[in-house]
């Protein structure tokens, strides 16, 4: 299967649908402004609409009235709302018809046994327009009109007339499937018909039969499951990539944002192990006499995990023959069935069943639509392919089925506005016996059905209500004889009853399993109402949707039910689900596939974490669940393989059972199944890191961009006072570093204080020595010493204590990520979770742990983004070999020092490894080793270090460093000239980035670039150096210069943005895509006049530069015999007067913002100063 072509159809499909639906619209004079009245040039017989006058006559007048009468009844805030909902309505409807068509064609289930959308002979016609005649009683018959129509297509052959009859029999096809399906088609509306041309010419009919293969569609190759459930979540694809951009969502973002179609393989788990091993464990205790696994095999089960004998003993014995009756009595609900992946695959599952039970196909296709299957879901469009896709599987195997009248148990659960007012005339009519009691409990229903939209399955009915009572109120015959008002209400009323009375009936039932893929929805994400209804109500697993779900499924099916589910994992660690956990601990796990990472193929990345399960929902004390280990595998593929491997080997190392019990002797009770007994008995006997220290949360600003910066973006000198450094996490490192951020905390932070969004945590703490590490990170845990002067941040977290030493030796150990990896395997590194991690007291060698942290230091301090950075370390060394010798030979020596500093930091790391391990008894477990990839120092990178040695040399230009002093010699402030003795920076602060040397003097880049390579490493060395560096990180040209040039040009200030985290301090002024100006300057040294500067001394005179070369390259091609030479000269031609004609344009981008005399405050940081120097002119390069 094609998932690319399937997906490119259905985003396609979708988007042609609603820009030909709204185009036809706004013919019609209905669009965003709303609802236009008919031009003042209309008659009786003609009406038109519009700027362009669209002209509709006849039947189509009538047609557009409906459509406006239906959409002023639409209920919703705006017009726009109602506008929008409507097109998407109008789009998926017949998308949702499209493929069903197409589907039935390919297997011929269509009653008519005529193509539709395509020819089975391959014509360029469908069958349905060459064998119209033939199929007339199947499409109900055709009216005079529509005959004539037909037949003169038929017989002229005119596109137009073909076109015409095809429309008619398409509609008159959806029409006629009505009587066979007709929750999917229902009787067209007639304003639907005014809205949507299908041709098999071209548009949404002619892209699906050309662009996705027919054998998708068969059964006998791929089955419906797979090419509706694709076609479902593809088409909701672009809807849910821009609600997830959103802070929250609207309910009507809930479908797009919650879909995702299970993998197969997950699907079988999940239905075998709770529906097979429903029905295996009845097959024993009434005595069967094979094993479990044979059972399963003799199903095709096999994905069926069976249980250890001595679980079998343990459930035969607790169970009853009477608790496994006939198939009949097994009933299965998917709360949040989509586009019935599982109830299509459970229905297989139970037609084994029933076979197994002497049961022919056609009897038990009928039994398990209307006995065992039931589903839900808050999207229509899912309810309709859901109830389509198990049609099509009862198809399969009774011919008749769609022509019974079955009408499985499958509903979307419908929004409800009534008033229980209006049942008044109903309740009168009816022979109720209780009218309050119906009163009452109609009032209940409709209140909680009045959020049905995006409450769906997780809302709770109470048991009490009478059904059967509530069920009078719909008798047809109820409203004989009545009219006026009240009766038509009354009406209405009864068509909400017929709604909604089914759905709340199955919300307040209890089943023998439930089975699901619940939506994922953080708590913070969640519209108003589902999150008021969840906070209510779900209090132990309100963080999220999914584990919302995970709750309501163990009520729906009630004490002793299975139920299975794949969700993400942060329940199975997380703190803010101890609770649910808690609860859980009262159930039995049955057994687990914890998948971890991509489980799913369309979601990449580290973040989205699952696990699939199943469940018992009562709690056996001595049974033993069983769990497979998937998390390592690194695709669906091999998770699915490792998987059959652990069902039918004996041997996998990827199966651990054990007893609940264990979760509840670590802190949090995490689901730990792959604890040792050796790590479960350390949990249980050591006192925990909060007991000797403080794991704290720092704070949140609630307005990053206005209270954050990065250190090199402010006044240096303001860095203590207004700017105070800050601990906010960052990337995989250990011991040192990630000091990247300061925040404002002038006068004692008083603005943050009194910011209402922020929220000061544990300030006692403030200033404080401590170790810090990453809330989020997807590597191991990662611990850095800070010494005292920070504060931190929610994302920074940090441990307080005597003991810092001998606490970051040990969180940077292999048994503290061994012990973190049962109760933080999430990749949030929470301080509660870190607090209760056991600890005990070391014997340590103290200068060990020391020196390791000294180490990242100096390594960390050795690039330009650490405010401890004294000078480039390709320069550290000059000053013995009295400024004489290559760059190539300090790289070299930079080399060996840096491999010597690695090599010692990861000895220290063993060294300190070996010691934990030995404290902990894990020697079994665990072994000193390190990986090279977990060392979080740097090794050389000539590419790299090239390139920051050029970062460096651009400082020196423009004097943030200087090769006379340490560290930073101008970062705001005063200028001082005394700092700059041995290579003076450019006066100005610009540095003209050109493909020639077009000045001669310090305006050029490479005429500074040699001045500084003669005084660091001597005159003799100039070129050698300049031929190193071009050949390291040189682009193209004919001579090193040219290389090097190119590169910054073409890649400097890219490199510059990444290294300084898109917060750049040097700014590149950009004419545009012919590179006719591009100049650097430093932000710290930016002052009104820099603009200004930069067109009257760089750029006229460029320009000028430009003019000459042009005049004398023309001469040149003039006079030129060589055809290859004439030619290099004719390139240079053209790209200089393209050059002048863009730096003359920019010029008066220059000449405008130099007038304007733009000044910045370097606290507002660079994104905004950035933004302001250019007043909405596009002048410097973007930041990204």
């Amino acid at each position: 299967m094609d998932k690319r072509a399937i997906n490119n159809f259905a985003v396609k499909a979708r988007r042609d649908l609603i820009r030909d639906i709204t185009n036809k619209l706004g013919l019609l004079g209905i669009d965003e402004a709303g609802i236009q009245e008919k031009r003042a040039e209309s008659t009786a017989e003609i009406e038109y609409y519009g700027e362009l006058a669209y002209e509709i006559s006849g039947d189509d007048i009538r047609l557009r009235r409906e459509l406006v009468i239906h959409l002023k009844s639409r209920v919703a805030d705006d017009w726009n709302t109602v506008l929008q909902d409507f097109i998407e309505e109008v789009a998926y409807t017949w998308f949702n018809r499209i493929i069903a068509i197409r589907f039935m064609e390919v297997n011929d289930y269509l009653p008519s046994k005529t193509r539709v959308l395509s020819s089975e002979n391959g014509r360029t016609e469908p069958d349905i327009l060459t064998e119209a005649f033939d199929i007339e009683d199947d499409l109900h018959g055709f009216n005079s009109n529509q005959r004539a129509l037909l037949a003169k297509a038929l017989d002229t052959e005119i596109p137009q007339d073909l076109d015409k009859a095809y429309t008619m029999l398409f509609i008159k096809q959806a029409n006629a499937l009505n009587d066979n399906l007709p929750y999917l088609f229902e009787r067209t509306s007639d304003y639907m018909q005014l809205l949507f041309t299908p041709s098999y010419h071209d548009g949404v009919i002619k892209d699906l039969i050309d662009g996705i293969p027919e054998s998708d569609f068969d059964v006998q190759l791929e089955g419906q499951v797979e090419i509706i459930g694709w076609l479902y979540q593809y088409y909701n694809e672009e809807p849910k990539d821009l609600a997830f951009k959103k802070k929250s969502y609207k309910k009507e973002d809930i479908p797009a944002v919650t879909q995702l179609f299970t993998p197969d393989w997950v699907v079988r788990y999940m239905v075998e192990n709770s529906i097979g091993r429903y029905w295996i464990r009845g097959l024993l205790k009434k005595g069967d006499p094979r094993s479990e696994k044979e059972i399963a095999q003799s199903f095709g089960w096999e994905y069926y995990l069976p249980e250890s004998a001595d679980n079998q003993e343990l459930l035969v014995s607790s169970s009853t023959p009477e608790q496994f009756a006939t198939p009949e009595d097994i009933t299965v609900i998917d709360p949040a069935m989509g586009s019935g992946h599982i109830l299509v695959y459970a229905y297989d599952v139970l037609q084994q069943i029933y076979e197994s039970e002497g049961f022919s196909k056609k009897d038990s296709a009928e039994l398990i639509l209307q006995k065992n299957l039931f589903g839900l879901d808050i999207d229509n469009r899912a309810f309709q392919l859901s109830y389509f896709a198990i049609m099509m599987k009862a198809r399969q195997d009774n011919r008749k089925v769609l022509s019974q009248g079955i009408r499985p148990n499958v509903f979307d659960v419908p929004n409800i506005s009534d008033s229980v007012d209006f049942a008044d005339l109903l309740i009168k009519k009816a022979d109720v016996v209780d009218t309050n009691g119906i009163k009452n409990s109609l009032r209940q229903l409709l209140s909680v059905f009045s959020h049905g939209d995006s409450l769906g399955s997780i809302i709770e009915i109470n048991p009490a209500i009478d059904f059967k009572e509530l069920q009078k109120l719909t008798k047809s015959n109820l409203l004989i004889n009545e009219d006026g008002f009240d009766a038509i209400e009354a009406g209405k009323m009864q068509q909400t009853l017929r709604n909604m009375l089914p759905v709340a009936k199955i919300l307040s039932s209890r089943f023998t399993i439930a089975i699901t893929n619940p939506p994922y929805m953080q708590a913070s994400k969640m519209p108003k109402d589902l999150k008021a209804y969840v906070t209510s109500n779900y209090v132990d697993s309100k963080s999220d949707l999914f584990s919302v779900f995970i709750e309501r499924l163990a009520k729906f099916v009630g004490s002793n039910g299975l139920y299975a589910m794949i969700t993400q994992h942060q329940w199975m660690f997380l703190s803010s689900f101890e609770r649910l956990r808690n609860k859980i601990n009262k159930q039995s796990i049955i057994n687990m596939a914890h998948l971890g990472t991509k489980a799913f193929e369309e979601i990449g990345g580290e973040v989205v974490q699952t696990t699939a399960f199943v469940m018992q929902n009562t709690q056996m004390s001595d049974y033993v669940g069983a769990f497979v280990r998937l998390v390592d595998y690194d695709s669906q593929k091999k998770k699915q393989a490792a998987y059959l491997n652990a069902v039918n080997s004996t041997e996998s190392k990827d199966v651990y059972r054990t007893n609940q019990a264990n979760f509840e002797k670590i802190p949090g009770s995490p689901i730990a199944y792959w604890a040792s007994p050796v790590a479960i008995k350390i949990f249980e006997g050591s006192q925990t890191v909060a007991h000797v220290g403080a794991a704290k949360k720092g704070l949140d600003t609630g307005e990053n961009a206005r209270f954050l910066r990065a250190w090199y973006e402010i006044d240096h000198l303001k860095q203590g006072e207004k700017w105070i450094p800050l601990n906010k996490g960052g990337e995989y490192r250990k011991w040192y570093g990630n000091h990247h951020y300061v925040i404002n905390w002038e006068n004692n932070g008083y603005a943050l204080k009194h910011n209402s969004r922020a929220n000061i945590r544990n300030e006692q703490f403030y200033f404080s020595p401590s170790v810090t590490w990453s809330l989020l990170s997807p590597n191991d845990f990662a611990a850095r010493y800070t010494q005292p002067g920070f504060i931190f941040e929610a994302n920074g977290l940090s441990y307080f204590g005597d003991n810092l030493t001998t606490m970051i030796a040990y969180m940077n150990s292999k048994v503290f990520n061994l012990l973190g990896s049962y109760t933080m395997p999430t990749l949030q590194y929470n301080n509660g979770s870190v607090g209760r991690m056991p600890y005990l007291e070391p014997t340590i060698n103290l200068k060990l742990v020391e020196d390791t942290i000294s180490i990242s230091k100096l390594d960390w301090d050795t690039f330009e983004t650490s405010w401890d950075f004294d000078r480039h370390p390709l320069l550290s060394k000059i000053a013995e070999h009295n400024r004489n010798w290559t760059l190539k030979d300090a790289f070299e020596v930079w080399a060996k020092e840096a491999q010597d500093r690695f090599n010692q930091l990861k000895s220290n790391e063993e060294e300190l490894n070996r010691i934990f391990i030995d404290l902990y008894g894990l020697q079994d477990e665990l072994t000193p080793d390190v990986a090279d990839k977990d060392v979080s120092v740097r090794i050389a990178d000539e590419v790299r270090d090239v390139k920051s040695f050029l970062s460096y040399f651009v400082g020196l230009v423009f004097g943030r460093y200087s090769l006379d002093v340490p560290g930073l010699a101008y970062a705001g402030g005063d200028w001082d000239d005394s700092k700059y003795n041995s290579f003076q920076p450019n006066k100005d602060n610009v540095l003209v980035l050109s493909d020639d040397n077009y000045f001669n003097d310090s305006r050029d880049i490479i005429s500074r670039l040699k001045e500084f390579l003669m005084i660091a490493f001597g005159d003799d060395n100039v070129q050698e150096n300049l031929e190193y560096i071009a050949q390291v990180v040189g682009k193209n040209g004919d001579t090193a210069e040219e290389r090097i040039r190119q590169y910054f040009i073409k890649d400097f200030y890219k490199d510059h943005v990444s290294v300084y985290s898109k917060r750049p301090i040097y700014w590149e002024y950009n004419s545009g895509k012919k590179e006719g100006f591009r100049a650097l300057m430093y932000v710290h040294r930016y002052d009104a006049d820099t603009t200004g500067t930069i067109r009257m001394d760089y750029l006229l005179p460029l320009q000028e530069a430009y003019e000459n070369a042009l005049v004398n390259f023309e001469s040149l091609v003039e006079n030129e015999t060589v055809a290859k030479t004439r030619k290099i000269y004719a390139k240079k031609v053209t790209r200089l007067t393209n050059q002048i004609d863009e730096i003359k344009l920019f010029d008066q981008v220059l000449q405008h913002l130099a007038t304007l005399r733009i000044e910045i405050d370097l606290d507002d940081g660079v994104v905004k100063n950035h933004e302001k120097i250019q007043a909405g002119q596009k002048l410097l390069t973007k930041i990204k």
